[in-house]
């Protein structure tokens, strides 16, 4: 009997040892292993704009000279946004909720003939800026195509809207912030450059509510848009 149980005791204690290394951090399962290779890591998904970013940061979040798409520069300076330029185009009154924005323009190889515009407007709630976001993008749905990818909880790039020619807007809401890029002329009706403006847009507000410096530039996403 002694033999046996001196032969059970054993046993269990390999099987200790064992349940002890598959529980540590070198098991198959374990993330040092996912991060080598051999399980992917998925990154986190962005989170919404929930804060109540101040006036400065609505404003560092606007792309500089050399942020934005080549051939591109800053025309004058970034301005304070007021808000009747962040309702439909037709309606002259602020929009229900409305808290602050601020708008850039950039000349396109130093000329004001095809330009490109951004504005930023922050909301008090995610439902305020959802009402001013579907008023602002309009309702010429047969000239909406979808971003690719999305932008935000809600994206749509409107092609040539109105009676323009070769005019691309963009338009994205993520939490209580809208962003609106337009780029009027020389763009052949191509959205990749408005949405790449939008999704950089977005990511710097991302950064600033996450206390980091605003980095992220157009061409980036542009290029990674094209991989």
């Amino acid at each position: 009997m002694s033999r046996v149980r001196l032969a059970l005791a054993a046993a269990l204690v390999g099987m200790a040892s064992l349940t002890a290394c598959s529980s540590s951090g070198d098991g198959p399962n374990s993330a040092s292993n996912a991060q080598d290779g051999n399980q992917p890591v998925s990154s986190p998904a962005p989170k919404p704009i929930t804060k109540d970013l101040t006036q400065a940061d609505v404003t560092k979040a606007l792309l500089d000279t050399g942020e934005t798409l080549p051939g591109y520069t800053l025309h004058g300076t970034k301005s304070v946004t007021e808000g009747e330029y962040c309702s439909a185009t037709d309606d002259n009154s602020s929009p229900k909720g409305w808290a602050r924005g601020s708008d850039a323009s950039y000349e396109y190889n130093g000329s004001t003939v095809n330009m490109a515009d951004v504005h930023i407007c922050l909301f008090d709630t995610a439902k305020d800026a959802h009402s001013a976001y579907s008023a602002w993008k309009g309702s010429e749905t047969s000239k909406e195509q979808p971003a690719k990818p999305p932008v935000g909880d809600e994206s749509t790039l409107v092609i040539n809207p109105g009676v323009s020619e070769d005019s691309v807007y963009g338009y994205s809401r993520s939490g209580k912030a809208n962003i609106r890029v337009k780029i009027d002329g020389g763009t052949g009706g191509d959205p990749s450059g408005a949405e790449a403006m939008l999704s950089a847009t977005l990511k710097r507000l991302q950064q600033l509510q996450g206390g980091e410096s605003a980095t992220v530039t157009a061409a980036d996403e542009q290029a990674a848009a094209e991989k």
